[in-house]
């Protein structure tokens, strides 16, 4: 197990410990893969408030460091579309999600991964 465990970035783990935001919305969009959706929406479908979720995905400011969002670390990509930008979750975005589960599964280990 811990071999596989290396394989990951540990700046992309430590990001989705520290933040309930983005872990969420990369589980909601691995619930709609391979669909994409707009911060709207996810804000809709996870119950977190639209200014948080664009910040999980893209960073903003202060708050949510750019080089900790979910786009930046590669977990999911941008889509844009007539001028509307969509998020998708990237193949590395799924991968590791499904490594996230199986750690759990593995472990007992809930606490931050599972809502």
């Amino acid at each position: 197990m811990k071999s596989s465990f290396l394989q990951y970035d540990p700046h992309v783990l430590r990001s989705l410990k520290k933040s309930t935001v983005r872990t969420t919305t990369l589980f909601y969009l691995y619930e709609i893969y391979p669909n994409a959706s707009y911060p709207a929406e996810i804000a809709r479908n996870t119950g977190i408030d639209a200014s948080n979720v664009i910040g999980a995905l893209r960073g903003m400011g202060d708050r949510y460091n750019g080089s900790s969002s979910l786009v930046e670390m590669g977990l999911v990509d941008v889509i844009e579309m007539e001028g509307v930008k969509y998020y998708r979750l990237s193949e590395y975005g799924k991968k590791t999600v499904e490594f996230l589960k199986m750690y759990v599964k593995n472990t007992g280990y809930n606490k931050v991964y599972l809502r």
